[in-house]
């Protein structure tokens, strides 16, 4: 794989820092996001310290502010290492400050901020500083493993990881949901080693592992109103369009289906997804291109790529992110029949309140936004991003969505925000939320069309009218 010379000096750079510090014997602590990026880039990451030597924490976070950053360096003060994954470009200012006295490492893909870093001893790797995207060509978990292969070219087989966490990110943005530049080099690169395998196929979950009923009622990428999350309407569906959900008491199977089914399956949950209000681009991104994961068993998610990082997010969403972790380093067993158990409860969550959204009950709608209020109904801060992501397929208005949610810091609400597909391109909703969270006394930032922010409860309509004032100034 070629890399830009510049990208190539500054991975050199990061790699001399850790192995400098490996010399030392001392510890290093690794901070990363509670994502599926996140989890694997701490995988990845905890997989180049063991090849140094180096002893390590792993700290997994739900988002990086002063408060979390002065958390750390009192509780690892003996740290000489601080080392952000999928975080920390927007809070390098924060963390000179506070980190003085350690050596630091960013390694993120996120939006960059303009404010230079008192602190000499932060290096940092964000693609966007060499003109790489970082919203659909290499996410951190992919940046992670350059720097792991860079170390040892054994390290490629950490190939299926970095496509894991780029999946996780919703990376998969080119024709027919394909991977893309960096993303794309690096799956070429498993498969060159016989670790991936890319084919189209269709885009549901489970299916060469679950019953069809099953996989339709599962899927939530993309979200098929009225049949995810609700496994009797799936049920239904298929008896509607001709196709036998079991057969002599048992439910069937994708793989069972002759062809002429599979196409007729196909042609009709577009036209349904067309007839529930989706466009066309949704309701086609059910077909796409899949990646397979070789060395995985088959009738297990972790075979399909997607399907592994659907299991990563709901460890972090419900705070399993330990499990997640040891997911990632090749433990099986008992814990992947406890991370199932968890996507399970993680997905009747998400059924539960995404029913409430398409009812309207806790939806309100202004002129350039829906407001999701999940913070009145108990919505946890952890999910507030998935269902963000989710409800911008549902609405067709070109409208921002914002998902309020409960914050685990007390007096505080979790804001998570999307751009749907028409409005792409037009406003940066990483910058806009950066600026107004810190004016309302939170804090924020993200993507140009996902972000997330920290605010006070009692600054709630304070930040909506700010942020309807910005959006109807850029949309004009």
């Amino acid at each position: 794989m070629e890399l830009a010379s510049e990208l190539k000096e500054r991975i050199d750079l990061i790699l001399v820092s850790l192995i400098e510090h490996s010399r030392t014997g001392k510890p290093a602590l690794i901070v990363s996001h509670y994502d599926a990026d996140g989890i694997a880039s701490a995988a990845i990451m905890a997989k180049v310290f063991s090849q140094l030597s180096t002893p390590f924490h792993i700290r997994i976070v739900t988002q990086l502010d002063e408060a979390l950053i002065n958390e750390l360096a009192n509780a690892f003060k003996n740290y000489e290492l601080f080392v952000f994954l999928d975080m920390g470009s927007g809070e390098k200012e924060l963390i000179s400050k506070r980190c003085k006295d350690k050596k630091v490492i960013i390694i993120d893909h996120h939006e960059l901020t303009k404010e230079s870093p008192s602190n000499e001893c932060i290096v940092e790797l964000n693609p966007r500083e060499f003109g790489i995207n970082g919203d659909n060509e290499i996410s951190s978990s992919g940046l992670v493993y350059l720097i792991a292969r860079h170390l040892d070219v054994k390290n490629v087989k950490l190939a299926p990881l970095a496509i894991v966490g780029a999946l996780g990110d919703l990376q998969d943005r080119g024709e027919k949901s394909r991977l893309i530049s960096l993303n794309l080099a690096i799956a070429r690169e498993g498969m060159a080693h016989n670790l991936i395998k890319e084919e189209i196929s269709l885009r549901i979950f489970g299916l060469r592992s679950r019953p069809l009923v099953e996989c339709l009622a599962k899927t939530f990428d993309p979200y098929i109103p009225g049949l995810s999350g609700n496994k009797m309407a799936c049920y239904k569906f298929l008896k509607n369009i001709g196709i036998e959900p079991e057969v002599n008491g048992s439910l069937r199977m994708f793989s069972s289906l002759k062809k002429e089914e599979v196409r007729t399956l196909v042609t009709n949950l577009v036209k349904y997804m067309l007839e529930a209000g989706l466009s066309s681009k949704d309701a086609e991104s059910i077909v796409g291109y899949v990646y397979y994961i070789l060395n995985e068993d088959p009738s297990t998610p972790l075979y399909d790529a997607r399907e592994y990082s659907a299991l990563l997010n709901a460890c972090g969403r419900m705070g399993k992110y330990g499990l997640g972790i040891v997911l990632c380093l090749g433990v099986r067993g008992s814990a992947l029949n406890e991370a199932i158990e968890v996507w399970e409860e993680y997905r009747n969550r998400l059924a539960k309140y995404l029913k409430l959204i398409h009812s309207r009950d806790i939806v309100e709608e202004y002129r350039e936004l829906y407001v999701i209020r999940g913070d009145i109904v108990g919505m946890e801060e952890r999910i507030s991003g998935a269902i963000a992501s989710i409800t911008s397929g549902i609405f067709s208005e070109p409208k921002v969505i914002v998902v309020l949610a409960k914050s685990e810091r007390e007096g505080f609400l979790k804001v998570s925000l999307r751009l749907p597909e028409m409005l792409k391109g037009k406003v940066d909703l990483g910058s806009i939320v950066h600026a107004i969270s810190t004016e309302v006394g939170g804090s924020g930032g993200g993507h140009k069309v996902a972000a997330g922010a920290s605010i006070p409860i009692n600054k709630r309509e304070e930040f909506i009218e700010r942020l309807r004032d910005t959006l109807a100034g850029e949309l004009l």
